[in-house]
């Protein structure tokens, strides 16, 4: 499955990165669906100092 397939794609968590710790994707929407998919594959949105 790739990000043209389904909306709520997210790469395998084993992809994710060391430095920054953890960093697994960024940028896309925060809908309802994305956000729902991603805490349900055990991924947490966390924003940075300044960012919205």
């Amino acid at each position: 499955m790739s990000p043209q397939d389904a909306p709520e794609w997210f790469p395998p968590l084993e992809q994710a990165l060391d430095e920054p710790a953890g960093l697994l994707a960024a940028g896309g929407d925060l809908s309802p669906a994305r956000l729902l998919a991603a805490y349900q594959r055990g991924i947490f949105p966390w924003y940075s100092p300044g960012q919205p």
